[in-house]
């Protein structure tokens, strides 16, 4: 018979792509999960996926069966919002997402948050991509974006420039620092590679914050969000660039808005993010 927990594994696998990943997320031992779905092909007297190069492509039965684990999740979650959402204790667990520029940021206010609500635990998952909130993954996410997704609700914290910058002390002279191709598609990225190229190029990082971080070492110049070169005492090289100035916002999905310890986060965490933002 065919259980929740198969479901889950071959959903997991249909997402991931590969068994590495698929075991990781869910938390089973990499064996476990090869002789599993041995099993269950087995029962079904055909492939669910097909192997091709290293990666785990599901079969038209395996995408069958990953649509009705994707409805069990989504169902899962939308039980676990609502539960949470008819909290009226301000206590419990909030997981927060954030990208890897707002970390310091995000970590500055914690310990005062702490202090004021010590019966709300807090994870922290820093993360360049949006967590899927209609899938509890988070719930949370604290975001540079100047268009927050309609289908999440919150506050604007604040807003912020982009400037070109580089160590306190590294000469005017300097290559560039730029993102890779996973982050190719975010404002200040596609801005940078149409005015520089390639052989301009001395890092490329997939990670804001090792770019701002590798603009002090003074490896180079990079297009950092003014708060985190602030952080890191870098120089500015000119004016701020106009066009990419963006907002952070502080978004929840909208079952959760009114649970009090989701409230009581929300707004301490905007009023301590408006104040670092604010310019200097």
């Amino acid at each position: 018979m065919l259980s929740t927990e198969d479901l889950l594994l071959i959903g997991t696998l249909a997402a991931t792509a590969r068994p590495t990943s698929a075991a990781a997320a869910l938390g089973i031992h990499l064996a476990t999960l090869y002789r599993r779905l041995k099993d269950l092909e087995a029962g079904a007297g055909t492939p669910l996926f097909q192997r091709i190069g290293g990666r785990y492509s599901p079969t038209p039965l395996g995408k069958e069966l990953a649509l009705a684990a994707a409805a069990i999740q989504t169902n899962l979650a939308e039980a676990r919002r609502q539960m949470a959402g008819g909290e009226q204790r301000l206590e419990g667990r909030i997981t927060i997402t954030t990208a890897d520029s707002l970390v310091p940021l995000v970590t500055g206010l914690l310990p005062a948050f702490h202090r004021c609500y010590s019966g709300i635990r807090l994870d922290l998952v820093v993360s360049n991509d949006f967590a899927d909130m209609a899938r509890y993954e988070a719930e949370v996410a604290i975001r540079p974006t100047r268009a927050p997704p309609e289908t999440l609700v919150g506050q604007r914290a604040g807003a912020f420039d982009y400037g070109i910058y580089a160590g306190s002390d590294a000469p005017d002279d300097l290559p560039w620092i730029a993102l890779d191709d996973s982050l190719s598609a975010i404002p200040s990225s596609r801005w940078l590679s149409g005015r520089v190229s390639e052989t301009e190029i001395a890092l490329r990082v997939n990670s804001m914050w090792a770019a701002a971080q590798a603009a002090a070492s003074g490896l180079g110049k990079a297009l950092l969000p003014t708060y985190l070169a602030r952080h890191l005492g870098l120089r500015p090289c000119g004016e701020p660039v106009a066009e990419l100035k963006s907002e952070v916002w502080l978004l929840v999905h909208a079952d959760l808005r009114r649970a009090p310890r989701i409230q009581a986060f929300m707004d301490f965490a905007a009023g301590k993010l408006r104040a670092q933002l604010r310019p200097s």
